[in-house]
């Protein structure tokens, strides 16, 4: 054998051949362990209103408020057409013709068991009834029915010193109390005042007849009386 030369120079690299056919895809390797949660981005723009969606169903009604405060009253309207005229009513009591009014002014001191003296008239009408002023007796002079109304004041007589002492006031026609007709009342102290007023409606069915205004229960006096006798019918 002979000895070997040196090695001649690298001559070019010839074209590249035709690309082989591929191989079979290999499979698929097995899932790796999921990362960690990323930290959460910020929000993004709020996107734009979505279209209006259709109408729901009417709620129930709801409770029935309170009443609101009254409002201001309206105008008056027009007045209506007058009605027709009513029939005339019956023809009304004859007008009364027969009253006495009299009265007193002084203080004047009655002891029990008498009558109350009226030393003025200021009215006297008719024939019905007559009084003389100064006089406790009030006749009457035709039958009827009579209405009667006194009223005054009254306090113990001076050197009364014993009480309580009882005041009674009553209508007396001849002689015998009016049932109902009185007026009471009970003192304690010689200081006292009470006014007094009461008031009857009697029958007289005989003439002449009197009247007077009796008072009983002590000594008292009377100042500011009036006495009203009106002839009813």
């Amino acid at each position: 054998t002979g000895i070997i030369g040196p090695t001649g120079v690298t001559g070019p690299t010839g074209p590249t051949g035709p690309t082989g056919v591929t191989g079979p895809t290999g499979p698929t390797g097995l899932t790796g362990v999921t990362g960690p949660t990323g930290v959460t981005g910020p929000t993004g723009v709020t996107g734009p209103t979505g279209p209006t969606g259709p109408t729901g169903p009417t709620g129930a009604t709801g409770p029935t408020g309170p009443t609101g405060p009254t409002g201001l009253t309206g105008a008056t309207g027009p007045t209506g057409t007058a009605g027709a005229t009513g029939a005339t009513g019956a023809t009304g009591a004859t007008t009364v013709s027969d009253y006495l009014s009299a009265y007193s002014t002084p203080t004047a001191p009655v002891t029990s068991g008498n009558a109350l003296e009226f030393d003025k008239n200021a009215t006297l009408t008719g024939t019905a009834l007559s009084h003389t002023e100064g006089a406790s007796t009030v006749t009457i002079n035709t039958q009827g029915t009579y209405y009667v109304a006194y009223s005054g004041t009254v306090s113990p007589k001076s050197g009364t010193s014993s009480f309580p002492v009882n005041n009674l006031l009553t209508f007396r026609l001849n002689g015998t109390n009016i049932p109902g007709a009185a007026s009471q009342h009970v003192f304690s102290a010689a200081n006292q005042t009470e006014s007094q007023s009461f008031s009857a409606v009697f029958a007289v069915t005989s003439v002449p007849a009197s009247f007077v205004v009796y008072s009983a229960g002590g000594n008292f006096n009377y100042s500011n009386t009036s006495l009203n006798v009106v002839k009813l019918g």
